[in-house]
Order: C-alpha cells, then structure tokens, then sequence
C-alpha cells in the first residue's frame, strides 16, 4: 500500500512539474514590442526600417513592431510626413529612463526594458530573446470598424507576479505598406518604404487586475483601411516598462494575429 501511494504522489508531482513547465513556456512566447524611433531624414535609418519590416514578417504574432517616426530631423531639408513631435516626446521619456544624454536615430526599444541602435540585428534578437523569458499579461483583442472609428475591446488576463501596480492600456493605429519618394535631405533622391507607422497612439484605461477595456479610436480618411492595424500594449507609466501584447489587422477584424502580415 505504501508502494502505491508513492507512486500515486509521484505522478502528481510529475505531472505538476509538467503543467508548471507548459506555463513557463506559454509565458515566454508573449508577444514583445519592438518600438523603433526613426525618420525619413536620416540617412542611417533606412536599415532599421527595413529590419523592423523583417521582424514584424519573419515571427509574426511573435513581435508586435512599432515605427514612430521623429520630427527633430525635419529641419535638414526634408519633412517627414508621417513625424509627430508626440512621437519625439514618448522617444525623450525613454531617454530619460535610460538615463541617455539626447534622442538618436534609429534607436530600438524593446519592452520598454532596453534600448538599442535600431539596425542592429544580433542584439535586437538577443532583447527580444530577454523580453520573452519575462511574465506578460495576455490581451485578446475584438475590433469593430465603423466608417471613421473602430472599436477596441481588450481582455486583459494580469498574472499574480504583476498585480498590484497601475498598468495602462495604450492602443495605436499603424499603416504598413507606406511608400515615399524622398525630395530631398539625407535621404533626397530615394524611395523608402515604411511598415508599422504609427498613426495614433492612446490609452484605453489602467488595469491592477484583469479586465476587459474598450475605446473607440478614430480613424483619418487618408489612411489605408486595407494596411491598418491596431496594437494593444500593457505599460506601467512610471518605469516605461512593458508586459504584455497583441496585435491585430483591420481587416480581419476578431481573427487571427496579423504582426507581420499584409
């Protein structure tokens, strides 16, 4: 009898050990945010653009990419037209959380964790390689386009190991498939192409728990609905740090994860 109740308690305790580890592995493939810091007038950000493209196609779901394109390089002779200066402030308080003397382009965030030089392949595989190995919130995404808006629904599933601080929900539109003949700059003479645009960035509410969050965003009528797509991203606005992703295209609204595909 006693026989038996050790391997009756062994079995448990394998198959503990099993589930344990399916966690463990389900945790690690959480998809990471890449947010690159770019602009059409720097003439060393056309490879970071285009390995950002290579990411977001090579581990779709995987990697949600996110081009923000910067206005301070406006000034040398060609205006970006897809730079906000919104875009150069969310880039300046990464500097300051990394503790950096200016903004520089191309500079690559990685979950809000780590900053790097954009272009650089090996290590910007190596960060998103540390990201995943970290507990992420999971976040089903629901969109409902309507004309010029689309409806955001997130369930957001916080684990215990992140409860207890003040998450926010921030959402953003992004254009993939964006072509641009450059007049002039450091740039001037070339055509770039540009994915994962950001179009609009906001919150959609702060989580301690899990929730479901809705906001509506609206959508300008120069934008591409057949190239748009929308990422929800969990980020604690005091460390910049984030935990949790997901990304969809509009057009296939509640289907499956679109990061990478057009």
């Amino acid at each position: 009898m006693n026989v038996k109740r050790w391997v009756l308690l062994l079995v448990i305790l394998l198959g503990a050990m099993v589930r344990t580890s399916s966690a463990q592995t389900a945790d690690a493939a959480h998809p990471v945010v890449i947010e690159l810091f770019t602009s059409q007038g720097c003439s060393s950000c056309p490879p970071a653009d285009q390995l950002l493209t290579q990411l977001g196609a090579a581990d779709a779901g995987g990697v949600v990419p996110l081009s923000f394109h910067v206005d301070y390089w406006n000034h040398a002779g060609w205006t970006d037209p897809f730079s906000s200066h919104a875009w150069t402030e969310r880039q300046v308080e990464y500097m300051r959380a990394f503790r950096l003397e200016a903004p520089y382009t191309p500079q690559a965030v990685v979950d809000g964790a780590t900053q790097l030089v954009g272009s650089d392949a090996r290590e910007l595989r190596a960060a998103i390689a540390a990201a995943q190995a970290k507990p992420a919130a999971g976040i089903a995404l629901r969109l409902a386009p309507d004309g010029s808006k689309v409806a955001v629904d997130a369930d957001v599933d916080l684990p215990e190991s992140l409860r207890g601080r003040r998450w926010e929900l921030r959402v953003a539109v992004f254009e993939t498939g964006l072509v641009t003949p450059v007049g002039k700059g450091e740039n001037g003479g070339k055509t770039l192409h540009n994915d994962y645009v950001v179009r609009t960035l906001a919150s959609a509410g702060k989580v301690e728990k899990s929730a479901t969050l809705k906001t509506t965003v609206k959508l300008e009528k120069e934008w591409d609905r057949s190239h748009l797509g929308v990422a929800a991203f969990l980020q604690d606005p005091k460390t910049l740090e984030i935990r949790g992703a997901a990304v969809k295209l509009l057009a296939s609204g509640n289907g499956a994860p679109a990061a990478g595909t057009r």
